[in-house]
C-alpha cells in the first residue's frame, strides 16, 4: 500500500493590510482577526468564511455559544501562508526583516541567494506570514507584494509598523511620529481617519540629516549554538520526500495482531491532522506511506523499489523486527530515521543521524530534577538513597542534574538520607519532598503510607512504580506522587479536549494515545524541517532534541512530569 500525499503551500498573497482588511490583534501570544458580526450571520457561516472549527471560535469567544449578535466584535484565528516580496530600490534585507517582523536569519534560510546581496525586483520568499482578510469575506487576490506598487513612498529602513493602542486616534499617532495625518492615510490607502485598537498601520519616520557613511554588506548571521550545536540531520529544502512505515497488515495472514494494525491506523490519522497544520505553516512534502506488514509487496521489496529513490527522511516501523530491516537500509543509504516508539539501544545507535523520540530513563530523571527546582521552592528535598546497585545509576543522574542548577536560579538544596534516617528531616518543619528511585516494592509502599499520614509530605518516584500492583492497596491509592514520563494521555486534560472534538468531527472516532503520538511527532519533525528547533509541548509529549553524550544518536531530552493518584495519571500543570 502506498499513498502519496502532496502538501504544497504556495500562496503569493499581499501581506499589507488595506483599509478594507480586518484588523489583526495579538492575544496571549496568538495573532487573531478582529471581526464585527453583520446581521443574520450564524456560526456555520463563520466556519465557512474563516475556514476554522466551531470549537476554535467558541474557545476564543466565551459566550458565543449563546448566540451571535449583530454588531458584536469577535476574534478568529488568522490564516497564514507563503508570500513573495519584490525588492525595492535601496531596500536592504534588514529593512525587509523589519517590514515583515521576521528575523534576518530566517530570510537567509528561505532565500539563500540573498547572502550575496539584494537586487531591485528580486523576489524574496517569506513563509508562515499572516494573510490579510477582506471584510466582505472574499479571499485575498493572489499577488506578489511590491513596495513600489503598494506605496507612493519607497520602503526603506525609515518605515515602521505601529499597532494602534486603546483610545488612540490617527491624529495622536501623527503627533507621536511627527508625520501629517494625510501622509499616514495615503501610505496606508485609508479612505477614513478612523482606526481601531490592535490595527497595524505603516508610519514613515522623519529622516535626520547625517553625514553619509559607507554602506557595508549585511554579514551572514552566526550559527546558533544550542544543544551542543545540534542540527536536525536533514538539509533545508523547499520540498521533502518522506517515507512512513506502519503495520496496517492489509493483506497479511489472519494471524496478524489486529491491535497493532488498529494502533497503526490511529497513528496515521493523527499524522494526517499534523500534516494539515504543517501545510498552513508553509511545509511542503510528499508523504509516502507503506504497509510494513504486507505480504505483497514485502518490506524488503519496498526498500528495493523506485519508490524509495530520493527519500530525505524515514519514519521507522513501530515493531522492532521491521524497524531493524528499515534501519539497516537507511544506514547504508545515509538516510536519517525517526523512531516514534522505544527501540533497543543497539538499534537506535546504529547511526548518528537516527532520532529516538522516547526519552531515556536518565533523561526522565534529569527532567524531574529541573521540575523540582522550578515549582517546589520552599520545600526540603530529601533523596532517599537505595542500597541496591540497580537503583544507584538513576540516583547519581538525579544528583548531578539537581546540582547543575545554579544557586542564582534556585534556593533548593538536596539532602540525602537512607531508609532508616529520612524521617529525621521532619524536625526541620515545613513541606518536604521525598525522592526515591527504589525498586523495592515493600519500601515504596511504606514510603507512600508514611506520606499519606502527613499532609506536609510529597513523594517523587520513578515510572516503574506505575506497574506495581501493590499500589492498589487502599492505604496508598489516595497518596499522589510525582513521576516523569515519556508521554501522558488523559481525556480530561485541557489540551486534549479541543483536539478530541476536532478529531471526532473529522473521523467520527474517539481519540487515542497513538493518534496523539502520530500528531505530536509529525508536527515536531515538520517544524524542525521548517527551521524551528525550539523545545515543543505536544498533546501528550514534550520534545527537545539533542545529540547524545556519546554521539551515537539524536535523542529527545524532554519529559512530562505528572502526578499519579488513584491508579491514574492526573493532568500535568501546563505552563
Amino acid at each position: 500500500m502506498k499513498h502519496a500525499l502532496s502538501f504544497c503551500c504556495c500562496f503569493l498573497l499581499t501581506f499589507l493590510v488595506s483599509a478594507q482588511a480586518l484588523p489583526i490583534i495579538e492575544k496571549d501570544g496568538q495573532k487573531l482577526y478582529q471581526y464585527v458580526l453583520p446581521e443574520g450571520q450564524g456560526l456555520t457561516q463563520l466556519q465557512t468564511l474563516f475556514k476554522c472549527d466551531a470549537d476554535q471560535l467558541l474557545v476564543l469567544n466565551p459566550g458565543l455559544e449563546r448566540g451571535l449578535v449583530a454588531g458584536q466584535t469577535i476574534v478568529v484565528p488568522v490564516l497564514r501562508g507563503q508570500i513573495t516580496h519584490k525588492v525595492a530600490p535601496q531596500q536592504t534585507l534588514f529593512a525587509v526583516s523589519r517590514l515583515y517582523e521576521v528575523p534576518v536569519d530566517s530570510l537567509y534560510s528561505w532565500n539563500p541567494s540573498a547572502r550575496s546581496g539584494l537586487k531591485v525586483g528580486q523576489q524574496l520568499v517569506l513563509k508562515n506570514m499572516v494573510l490579510p482578510f477582506e471584510v466582505n469575506g472574499v479571499n485575498p487576490t493572489p499577488v506578489t507584494t511590491s513596495s513600489q506598487d503598494t506605496f507612493a513612498h519607497k520602503l526603506t529602513d525609515s518605515i515602521i509598523k505601529h499597532t494602534v493602542l486603546e483610545k488612540e486616534n490617527l491624529y495622536a499617532i501623527s503627533k507621536r511620529y511627527m508625520v501629517p495625518v494625510d501622509s499616514l492615510m495615503a501610505l496606508n490607502k485609508m479612505t477614513s481617519s478612523r482606526v481601531s485598537p490592535g490595527q497595524q498601520i505603516w508610519v514613515p519616520i522623519q529622516k535626520v540629516k547625517t553625514t553619509p557613511v559607507p554602506v557595508q554588506a549585511v554579514p551572514a548571521p552566526a550559527p546558533k549554538v544550542t544543544n551542543s550545536a545540534f542540527r536536525f540531520p536533514v538539509a533545508p529544502k523547499a520540498h521533502y520526500n518522506i517515507a512512513v512505515f506502519l503495520p496496517f497488515a492489509l493483506d497479511s495472514a489472519a494471524g496478524q495482531n489486529r491491535f497493532v494494525a488498529a494502533a497503526a491506523l490511529d497513528y496515521y490519522m493523527g499524522m494526517k491532522m499534523a500534516l494539515d497544520s504543517l501545510k498552513n505553516l508553509g511545509f511542503s512534502a510528499d508523504i509516502h506511506v507503506f504497509d510494513d506488514n504486507a505480504l505483497n509487496p514485502s518490506l524488503e521489496a519496498v526498500l528495493r523499489s523506485p519508490d524509495m529513490n530520493g527519500i530525505d527522511l524515514i519514519f521507522s516501523p513501530l515493531q522492532e523486527k521491521q524497524a531493524k530491516i528499515v534501519a539497516t537500509y537507511a544506514k547504508e543509504k545515509g538516510i536519517p530515521v525517526v523512531f516514534p516508539v522505544q527501540m533497543s539501544v543497539p538499534l537506535a545507535q546504529m547511526a548518528s543521524n537516527f532520532i529516538a523520540y522516547t526519552p531515556s530513563d536518565a533523561a526522565l530523571v534529569e527532567n524531574l530534577a529541573l521540575e523540582l527546582h522550578q515549582k517546589y521552592q520552599g520545600y526540603t528535598v530529601v533523596l532517599i538513597n537505595s542500597p541496591l546497585a540497580a537503583d544507584q545509576p538513576l540516583e547519581q543522574k538525579f544528583k548531578a542534574a539537581f546540582a547543575a542548577v545554579p544557586t542564582t536560579q534556585s534556593k533548593l538544596k538536596l539532602q540525602e538520607a537512607s531508609w532508616t534516617t529520612y524521617q529525621k528531616y521532619k524536625s526541620v518543619g515545613g513541606p518536604q519532598l521525598l525522592v526515591s528511585f527504589s525498586s523495592e516494592r515493600a519500601k515504596v509502599v511504606g514510603l507512600l503510607k508514611a506520606a499519606a499520614l502527613d499532609s506536609n509530605v510529597l513523594v517523587a518516584g520513578q515510572k516503574d512504580w506505575l506497574d506495581y500492583k501493590e499500589l492498589d492497596n487502599p492505604q496508598v491509592r489516595d497518596q499522589a506522587f510525582l513521576v516523569a514520563l515519556p508521554s501522558y494521555f488523559n481525556y480530561h486534560d485541557p489540551q486534549i479536549i479541543p483536539f478530541h472534538k476536532a478529531y471526532r468531527k473529522r473521523y467520527n472516532a474517539d481519540l487515542t494515545k497513538m493518534a496523539c503520538l502520530g500528531y505530536d511527532l509529525t508536527l515536531h519533525v515538520g517544524k524542525q524541517l521548517l527551521g524551528n528547533t525550539k523545545p515543543q509541548q505536544g498533546l501528550i509529549s514534550n520534545m527537545n532534541l539533542r545529540n547524545s553524550a556519546n554521539g551515537l544518536l539524536i535523542e529527545n531530552n524532554a519529559a512530562v512530569i505528572v502526578p499519579y493518584k488513584n491508579a491514574q495519571l492526573l493532568a500535568p500543570n501546563h505552563e
